[in-house]
């Protein structure tokens, strides 16, 4: 497990051409929505307007010429074809953001999850990619997101899955902390109050 700097995640999210600012309104933008939800509502209905809103502000916020919309296996979310890059959403258990644990999928996952981290699996910067699946030479980054009803607050990061067993995720080899629960925000312009001065990228590094 890897504690990297401010200056080191921002590098990393700009190598995936996504950018720190821009992922953190998504995030509040989805909860904003999940907020309106109430007792009224069919049970679970909060997650899926998490999920549904978090794919749409993805959409809203990097859509264009180097972001498409992608719906790759029912799954909605955006995919960079020039860098063949991925990014859906996913809502995490409290683990989101901890530096100790790793997160997991709220809801079990199926197959479409599945592929994509074992395409995953394969990806290795710099090399040519193995031509044996149409649509393999993408990593799929995951935005999980988790909400603490009893904390009242609201955790993000940005993580690339690499094992996935039983419909769920249990393995990333990088984990990029966004919203740490305590008020620190990733984006340098965020003016929400901060109990911490400095901002914490969590990068797991596991080799076989």
């Amino acid at each position: 497990m890897l504690l990297a700097h401010h200056t080191e995640a921002i590098s990393v999210l700009a190598s995936l051409e996504l950018d720190a600012e821009k992922l953190i309104e998504v995030v509040r933008y989805a909860d904003s929505e999940r907020a309106l939800c109430t007792s009224a509502d069919p049970r679970g209905f909060d997650l899926i307007t998490m999920n549904a809103r978090a794919a749409r502000g993805l959409r809203e916020a990097f859509g264009g010429e180097r972001w498409h919309f992608d719906e790759k296996d029912n799954q909605a979310g955006i995919r960079n074809p020039h860098n063949k890059v991925r990014v859906i959403h996913c809502n995490f258990d409290r683990n989101c953001c901890d530096s100790t644990n790793s997160p997991t999928n709220l809801a079990e996952k199926g197959a479409a999850s599945r592929m994509k981290v074992a395409s995953n699996q394969a990806w290795i910067p710099g090399l040519p990619v193995p031509d044996h699946q149409e649509d393999s030479e993408y990593t799929t980054w995951v935005l999980g997101t988790h909400y603490d009803k009893d904390g009242d607050t609201l955790f993000a990061e940005l993580s690339r899955p690499v094992t996935f067993t039983a419909g769920r995720y249990t393995r990333f080899e990088q984990r990029i902390v966004l919203l740490d629960g305590r008020g620190t925000s990733l984006a340098p312009n965020d003016r929400r109050e901060r109990e911490g001065p400095t901002e914490i990228v969590d990068i797991v590094i596991a080799r076989k």
